[in-house]
């Protein structure tokens, strides 16, 4: 397996086992039903991260969906600022990690998608007329 597939698998298996200690602090804050889309949420993690090991290249493409769907969920949440000026250290690094995996994950995945594209001239549309 090549590295920038290693990074990927690994950051996705982060991504599922930080989410542990995500919903170990967002449960006391957040109304039931709003903790059950986030618990559903990081049972899709726990998917993916199963996924990596069967059907990879079907892992990296839904954990780029997971990560954008999550990276943007936090990033435009005024609560999560506010929740790191108050001070709060365990939900903050929790915070930090959680947005810098997913961006991560993003760029890695977007990394992996333009390398491979590179190796294989027939990926790319039209490339079998210039042949």
């Amino acid at each position: 397996m090549p590295s920038a597939a290693r990074v990927i698998q690994g950051l996705i298996i982060f991504s599922a086992i930080l989410g542990v200690f995500f919903l170990w602090q967002a449960h006391p804050l957040l109304p039931p039903e709003v903790f059950d889309i986030l618990t559903f949420g990081w049972l899709l993690f726990v998917f993916d991260s199963i996924l990596t090991f069967v059907r990879p290249k079907v892992s990296y493409y839904f954990g780029l969906v997971l990560a954008i769907i999550a990276l943007s969920e936090t990033l435009t949440q005024p609560e999560h600022y506010s929740l790191v000026e108050s001070g709060n250290v365990p939900a903050s690094i929790i915070l930090i990690l959680g947005s810098a995996a997913q961006a991560l994950l993003i760029g890695s995945v977007l990394w992996y998608i333009i390398s491979e594209r590179r190796e294989d001239p027939w990926a790319w549309p039209g490339a079998e007329s210039q042949a």
